[in-house]
């Protein structure tokens, strides 16, 4: 069940992927080419938008170009966040670290994210209009990779968020 919610705003956990864009550390979206803005809130986007790829393919075979506010009701359009961590099990394994080459390391990792403007409520989570990192869950200091803590202490700053080590002390709530 979906519903929209008119309220301020609120928290919700997801993923980001963290890495450097030549010098600088971004936070970016996991399946998506978006790179989270450092110094105000990410606007979501509608990929059916003009200008959009998808929106070529529809001018080209004749489709026609769907128009609608950020989140929709009938799209998949909006900035994601989950109500709580007991419906994906991978984000409790956080951060994942993956090799691109051999200086090159991509953080897979898991935060809070406030989110407002329209929102769309489903059974685990949400879809925003408008959302901006609070909190990352950084290395626990046991498991520490010199490489990862430099990056995720360089995005931390950049973004002026907290990192914390538990996954208790990411104070998330729908």
């Amino acid at each position: 069940m979906s519903s929209f919610l008119v309220i301020g705003p609120l928290q919700a956990y997801r993923s980001w992927r963290v890495e450097w864009q030549g010098t600088l550390p971004v936070l970016g979206s996991l399946f998506r080419s978006t790179v989270w803005p450092p110094t105000g809130p990410l606007r979501a986007t509608c990929e059916k938008r003009p200008g959009s790829l998808v929106e070529w393919f529809r001018r080209r075979f004749r489709r026609p170009i769907e128009s609608h506010s950020v989140p929709d009701w009938n799209c998949e359009c909006g900035v994601y966040g989950l109500a709580d961590l007991k419906h994906d099990e991978s984000l409790e394994i956080s951060p994942q670290f993956y090799q691109r080459g051999p200086l090159d390391r991509v953080v897979r990792v898991v935060g809070v994210a406030q989110l407002w403007g329209r929102v769309v409520q489903h059974e685990h989570g949400y879809r925003a209009e408008y959302a901006r990192p609070l909190t990352l869950l950084a290395v626990p200091p046991l498991t520490r990779i010199r490489d990862a803590e430099r990056l995720l202490d360089a995005v931390a700053r950049r973004y002026a968020i907290r990192l914390v080590t538990r996954i208790g002390d990411l104070g998330g709530s729908g």
